[in-house]
């Protein structure tokens, strides 16, 4: 195994350790560094104190935790794993690794962890990545589901976004100011131009995608409220993942509870709302509730016989 991946398998390591005890000595940490074959082939009885604080310093650099001691007891807890909580590549990394040094430790429990496949076109993230880096058009031909003609274009990609498993690339043509959404796995070909553009500094990615659910934004459609009424358990369900981080409890009985949604209410927002089934209604505003009636004839209309 290579040397950085070592380490890098031993940071998370060491932030779990310290994570699950709460507190913690240098000595506790060498002990179960000790007893783990996995990860410590070579039976090292411990983690020199030198290196033990090199470890704490690039633990901060690279996922932004501190390791904090308590002189008074000389033990180590973690100061604030905020890092950790929210959607980021940090926490994506993290977890990943931390997922993978349990099942080292763990063989016989590999073949019980189920993962979901992930879309290809993960091989173009790192031109994307460059590109949005050095502020290069991007040139890409694709193929979506609706359209099996393939098509050129040249964007100037100001972000990357994951949804439901797939990463898509965003971008506006070049000269157009309207985001364009592409899915990875639907690229034929990508490449880098020579053209470099001029970003527009005021620009927010997360503010774009922070008025819908998903990845589309539909200019026509403008934010509103919206109220949704979610039935029996499924509000269980509901409150557990929210949908929306606009969403908010604004009457609650013992059959039902309504939600309110600042957003625009797009086709991902519908449909997310439709996977409910009889448990979900839709309240407000008007036009959304006919669309959504309409949404529901259509489909009893398939299983009329």
């Amino acid at each position: 195994m290579a040397a950085s991946v070592r380490l890098m398998r031993r940071y998370v390591w060491l932030v779990e350790t310290i994570r699950r005890a709460g507190r913690i000595s240098l000595d506790e940490i060498n002990s179960r560094w000790l007893s783990n074959y996995a990860l410590n082939p070579d039976h090292e009885a411990e983690i020199p104190e030198r290196t033990f604080h090199r470890h704490r310093e690039a633990v901060a650099e690279m996922f932004g935790i501190e390791i904090s001691c308590d002189r008074a007891s000389n033990t180590y807890c973690i100061k604030d794993d905020s890092a950790l909580l929210g959607p980021s590549f940090t926490n994506w990394l993290f977890n990943g690794v931390a997922l993978d040094n349990e099942l080292m430790s763990n063989e016989g429990v590999k073949r019980k962890i189920l993962f979901e496949d992930t879309p290809g076109g993960v091989e173009h993230r790192p031109a994307i990545i460059e590109a949005l880096s050095t502020n290069h058009v991007l040139r890409l031909r694709y193929r979506s589901y609706n359209n099996p003609v393939e098509t050129e274009w040249e964007i100037e990609p100001c972000g990357m976004k994951q949804y439901r498993r797939r990463w898509y690339v965003i971008g506006c043509k070049v000269c157009e100011d309207s985001p364009l959404t592409f899915a990875l796995d639907r690229i034929v070909s990508l490449q880098i131009a020579d053209r470099i553009f001029e970003p527009d500094d005021g620009e927010d990615v997360n503010a774009l995608f922070s008025e819908v659910v998903g990845v589309f934004v539909d200019p026509d459609l403008d934010v509103e409220d919206v109220v949704v009424r979610v039935y029996g358990r499924q509000r269980n369900y509901f409150e557990g993942t929210p949908l929306h981080h606009s969403q908010t409890i604004i009457a609650r009985t013992s059959d039902y509870t309504d939600y309110q949604f600042r957003l625009r209410p797009e086709y991902e927002f519908q449909h997310e709302i439709l996977r409910l089934g009889p448990d979900a209604e839709v309240l407000s505003p008007q036009w959304l509730r006919g669309d959504m009636k309409w949404y529901a004839e259509e489909s009893l209309k398939r299983y009329k016989y």
